[in-house]
């Protein structure tokens, strides 16, 4: 990824919102949409040109789901063909798929990173299990995060990672536990170029700048 121009987009999963399939994705190409456009008008171009190319006539089905595509593909003069329930689930993923090949290109790469996976919907996870198993899609990265303790191993999520691997694909898990006080201390340090025992609780009152708060929810800790 070094010397390239990496498109870094993200977007999270809420407990309350889970019956709003694509929440996070959406979110993450609303990111993905304003920072083509913040490249200007030729940027904008190129994209547009990259997605109808590999999409075609079938834009409409992508920008219904992800109406911010609409800023850079512009709004389609048709509506889409309706198909049966199962049949438009599965043209949706492959239209999808399709997309985020012509976006990820070796002179823009995409990471993409979904926030609380262990709340993600049926869709979403089907689309990043269609994401990751695609070999076409080059130029891309996926990174998602859930709470281990939440995903039990019935919960859906566990299901496609199992599917993943089934599948002989790539994954790196990394487990993050609590962050200590002195890792925290040491990151907000080196954030602020300040010695760490300005920085540290452990300092005099008088010269301590930041508190550590413990909270119960990702094990993160604010100050």
């Amino acid at each position: 990824m070094k010397g390239k121009r990496v498109h870094f987009i993200s977007g999270k999963f809420d407990q309350l919102q889970q019956a709003r399939p694509l929440s996070a994705m959406n979110a993450a190409f609303i990111e993905y949409t304003n920072s083509i456009i913040l490249q200007g008008p030729k940027t904008c171009l190129e994209t547009k040109k990259a997605v109808i190319n590999a999409i075609n006539t079938d834009v409409g089905v992508l920008t219904d789901v992800f109406p911010c595509l609409c800023k850079i593909i512009g709004k389609p003069q048709t509506a889409p063909i309706e198909v049966g329930s199962i049949a438009a689930q599965n043209r949706f993923k492959f239209i999808f798929q399709m997309f985020v090949r012509a976006i990820s290109t070796p002179s823009h790469p995409i990471i993409l990173f979904l926030d609380d996976l262990q709340w993600a919907d049926e869709l979403s996870l089907q689309l990043i299990c269609a994401l990751e198993a695609e070999m076409e899609t080059n130029n891309f990265l996926f990174i998602g995060s859930y709470r281990d303790n939440e995903v039990h191993s019935s919960h859906p999520l566990r299901a496609y990672l199992s599917e993943l691997k089934r599948k002989e694909i790539d994954i790196t898990e990394i487990n993050v536990g609590c962050i200590s006080k002195e890792d925290v201390n040491s990151l907000i340090s080196d954030i602020f170029g300040m010695p760490q025992h300005l920085t540290s609780r452990s300092g005099t009152k008088n010269h301590c700048f930041f508190h550590w708060i413990p909270t119960l929810g990702n094990g993160i800790p604010m100050l």
